[in-house]
């Protein structure tokens, strides 16, 4: 096995990005002198370089897990990761098997990718709140997992998708006792030796994960991440956020990351990696809870928080967030969708600063834009600019010509970590590469000065008498309104004019049943342009969400199709 203990990362301050197409990207006139241009490193697994930090950090607390409130150590993290590794290699897990990992947030998460990245095999990780048949989808789909570690309370659904197919091992986390055709995880590695096999992993080629996206407009796609793919949007990331010239070395060991996010999801997934990395203390939680976040912010300390919109929501609507003492936080970030404005100045009237928004997908491991602290000019409905070593444009999406500034097309990616493409699936990956550049599908512009703004999707675009329409400026409107909770716009079938536009809507508890349907158009009549108010309101009691809190259009609009 190779030895990575001399490994380090390299920031270089003279020598452009190979990955920049162009060296005349005008965000790159905002970089600090500190920020480098690009970080060389010599490509290392992702369980490799989690254990160096191991090494270095033994006594650090890895996870704090409020739950059951028990603390594992980086020592532990790393005895118990190379404990499954030597089980699954017994159990013939090889380099190019997969194994997949079930559950909600949880410290054995952590411990379990670790291990399974060790064998040379890739981390599937299968979000706990979907039902069988999406779980069959997932395993039939990746086509060589036969194991797979799940939470003890989702053992019934495991049970329906092992009558319809085959998986040889399902192995329970967090249960005191097997239930029947399983085993526990610590029957699993009882009596294993902590020393991982002797793999030969190559970064640049093997998969670290194969994620899959969550099927906003259909069946869920495999992404196939690499290590290096992952490891280097650690690495930028990270280089980008410095704040001086200070060494990042000096950062490690010293943060506490309250970690809120589903890391069943790429965003979770990364932020999980960049932490465990950092040699950060974890502190996770079982699920979101706003008055346990707040109280978490006010104890433990954290100097930033990243969050979802949604997440964000429920803070600032909470009765305890004026109360808690929430001065520690000197940064916050969200990402997945638009934050609306008008949530965003809540959080600010109490906190003292906007929530910073940033950008990515599962397809790019997942961050590619960041509105980062030093950046000259604070715009909250911007997603700043790209991280270190990620070129980005804006280009038209029928014959993919870069468009000017200003001018709104569709976003494209390149760097490290755009993916290596979608599993056994190579129509779908041509759809989304233009040569190196990933078409991300989103649409988007960029301004004089290098920010971006993200308008929507491709997809969601509402062709409305011949106007084109975007739902999220509708849902920035509609968010203004006093009784608006949340919001979803989507298109709606239309007999005289193909379609037209519906607004989802669940209403704050105090306003429900005071106000009318026809009240909010009227109200948003006097709001939007003519073309672009909704036509059509329902009020419902919650918006149906993908597993990172985005709003889950594609269900919307289905509902929308039957009730017309």
């Amino acid at each position: 096995m190779k030895d990575y203990s001399e490994w380090e990362a390299i920031p270089d301050y003279d020598n452009d990005s190979p990955y920049l197409e162009s060296k005349d990207r005008p965000w790159l006139k905002t970089y600090p002198e500190y920020i480098p241009k690009t970080v060389k490193f010599e490509p290392i697994p992702v369980h490799e370089r989690i254990k160096l930090t191991a090494t270095e950090y033994p006594n650090n607390v890895c996870v704090y897990y409020k739950p059951t409130d028990k603390k594992y150590t980086y020592r532990e993290m790393k005895y118990i990761s190379d404990q499954i590794a030597n089980a699954l290699y017994e159990e013939g897990i090889k380099k190019g098997d997969a194994v997949g990992i079930m559950t909600g947030n949880c410290p054995e998460f952590l411990f379990c990718s670790v291990g399974i990245m060790a064998t040379g095999a890739a981390v599937v990780p299968i979000n706990p709140l979907l039902k069988e048949e999406d779980v069959i989808h997932i395993i039939r789909d990746a086509g060589n997992i036969n194991t797979v570690f799940i939470h003890k309370s989702l053992f019934r659904t495991m049970k329906k998708v092992r009558k319809k197919i085959s998986v040889k091992n399902v192995i329970l986390l967090q249960a005191e006792e097997a239930k029947p055709e399983t085993i526990t995880l610590e029957e699993f590695i009882e009596g294993k030796e902590s020393k991982a096999p002797d793999i030969e992993v190559d970064p640049m080629n093997d998969l670290a994960a194969l994620l899959y996206t969550g099927g906003t407009t259909g069946l869920p796609k495999g992404v196939m991440l690499t290590h290096f793919n992952l490891i280097s949007n650690t690495l930028c990331s990270m280089n980008t956020n410095r704040e001086d010239f200070e060494d990042p070395e000096d950062l490690y060991g010293k943060r506490v990351s309250l970690l809120v996010l589903p890391i069943c999801h790429s965003f979770g997934f990364q932020v999980l990696i960049v932490a465990s990395v950092l040699a950060a203390m974890l502190v996770m939680f079982g699920s979101f809870n706003a008055t346990e976040v707040l109280e978490a912010i006010e104890y433990y300390k954290p100097k930033t928080f990243t969050g979802v919109p949604v997440m964000y929501q429920m803070l600032v609507n909470s009765p305890d967030f004026p109360k808690r003492d929430l001065s520690s936080l000197e940064a916050a970030g969200s990402g997945s969708a638009t934050l609306p404005q008008e949530i965003n100045r809540k959080w600010e009237e109490v906190v003292g600063f906007k929530v910073r928004q940033g950008f990515g997908l599962t397809e790019a491991s997942p961050i590619t834009h960041g509105q980062i602290k030093w950046l000259p000019e604070e715009i909250p409905e911007s997603i700043g600019v790209p991280i270190v070593d990620t070129d980005a444009k804006i280009v038209n999406p029928d014959t993919l010509e870069e468009l000017p500034p200003g001018t709104v097309g569709e976003l494209l990616i390149k760097g490290p970590q755009v993916m290596k493409g979608y599993w056994k699936n190579p129509e779908a990956t041509a759809e989304a590469f233009a040569g190196e550049w990933l078409r991300t599908g989103d649409l988007a512009r960029m301004d004089e000065q290098g920010y971006f703004y993200i308008e929507g999707r491709t997809k969601d675009i509402i062709k409305y008498k011949g106007y084109k329409v975007m739902p999220k400026e509708v849902e920035e409107k509609l968010h203004e309104h006093p009784a608006v909770l949340e919001v979803g716009v989507v298109s709606a079938p239309d007999p005289n004019i193909s379609e037209t536009i519906k607004a989802y809507i669940a209403l704050k508890p105090e306003y429900q049943g005071r106000v009318t349907e026809q009240e909010i158009i009227e109200w948003s009549k006097d709001k939007l342009a003519g073309y672009k108010y909704p036509r059509i309101i329902e009020f419902i009691n919650v918006l149906p969400r993908t597993a990172v809190g985005k709003i889950f259009r594609r269900k919307l609009r289905e509902r929308s199709e039957k009730e017309e």
